[in-house]
């Protein structure tokens, strides 16, 4: 999160110009910093927060989906909201102090930063157990009721949240240091290195190879259903057997169906997940093993990557809510309600009725 931001670089590399009659390194990352930070993702976090609260509404009315699904994403958007208002409170300030928080704001630095970072890692292995659960759904219908139960998954979101806070020590310990030795350059310096290696692989790499290798299981399984769903059309015989849903097979086979607009729209949350967090990653993993002397346009790009980092976590905890309401038209229905919009026509026709019937 915020820590990828805080990248350090040499000031007289910083000085230099952009380009012949620009600004100045520094000013360049500065602006880039206010537009994909603060014009853009301030809006962003504040129509996130909004939308995850109704997300959570929405999965708890919600009877139809599986109750295992309904308990990760429930969990899911109430991480969207702690994320998102934490990033607020974090990159906001970082606009106005800049290089000078960690003496200006030393609870910003020691506390928010590092939680922020365990939300965004618990919330990117949250991703990767729907992903991991819409696959044993679609691809092992019948055997998932076995294998993904409801203790399965308590246990899951647990393991999740300590491996999260796991991966994190690295960057906890280097904020410590920082705050109470910080002429430990060396010890700071390591620390620092193992941060960047844990948030590539075990943050972003890892968990973008488990949701690629279900989401192409899971477009083999969506196209098993397409085919089923066609043959379902030339025999009409089978639609009234669906229904009935009595057998096995059909009835796994009316799992998928009801699943696959859902994971239609987990495999966008996952592709935008991919498309924002890999080029910061692959820097990272290069600054570690070939660039030992790190050029401006290094740690430009680096910086850069890291703003579209948070921008593309923020863009993705807040485009959630509207995923699931352009695939689910239950959800539609389940919004016009909680806002009222749903009873309007219901007390027009009433006292349309009333007022024939007094005639």
């Amino acid at each position: 999160m915020a820590a990828n931001i805080t990248v350090r670089y040499s000031v007289p590399c910083m000085l230099q110009k952009a380009w012949l009659g620009g600004p100045t390194y520094k000013d360049f990352l500065r602006y880039n910093q206010l537009i994909l930070i603060t014009i853009l993702g301030l809006p962003v976090c504040v129509v996130g927060i909004f939308t995850s609260g109704l997300s959570i509404c929405m999965f708890g009315r919600d009877k139809t989906t599986p109750r295992t699904t309904r308990k990760l994403l429930i969990v899911l958007s109430v991480l969207d909201v702690l994320y998102l208002l934490l990033s607020m409170l974090v990159f906001q300030p970082m606009n106005f102090c800049g290089r000078n928080c960690p003496q200006q704001m030393p609870l910003l630095t020691s506390i928010i930063v590092p939680l922020g970072t365990i939300l965004e890692s618990f919330r990117n292995w949250l991703v990767v157990l729907i992903g991991v659960e819409r696959f044993l759904v679609i691809c092992f219908p019948v055997r998932s009721k076995v294998w993904w139960t409801g203790a399965i998954t308590n246990r899951l979101i647990a393991v999740c949240f300590g491996f999260s806070i796991l991966v994190r020590i690295p960057l906890i310990s280097f904020t410590a240091i920082e705050n109470v030795r910080p002429e430990w350059s060396a010890v700071k310096s390591r620390f620092w290195q193992l941060h960047c290696f844990t948030d590539s692989i075990l943050v972003t790499l890892v968990p973008l190879i488990i949701l690629i290798v279900c989401s192409v299981q899971i477009g083999r399984g969506l196209r098993r259903s397409g085919r089923f769903r066609r043959g379902q059309g030339e025999h009409p015989q089978l639609q009234t057997a669906s229904i009935d849903c009595q057998k096995d097979g059909i009835q796994s086979d009316c799992i998928v169906l009801r699943c696959l607009k859902l994971t239609r729209g987990l495999l966008i949350v996952i592709i935008t997940f991919a498309l924002f967090m890999l080029p910061l990653s692959i820097l990272q993993l290069l600054s570690l093993h070939f660039l030992r002397h790190r050029t401006c346009v290094y740690m430009v790009s680096l910086n850069i990557c890291s703003y579209l980092v948070a921008l593309g976590s923020q863009i993705n905890s807040t485009a959630n809510f509207f995923v699931y309401i352009v695939y689910w038209a239950k959800y539609r229905r389940m919004l016009r309600q909680m806002l009222g919009c749903q009873h309007a026509p219901e007390i027009v026709s009433g006292n349309t009725e009333l007022t024939s019937g007094q005639h």
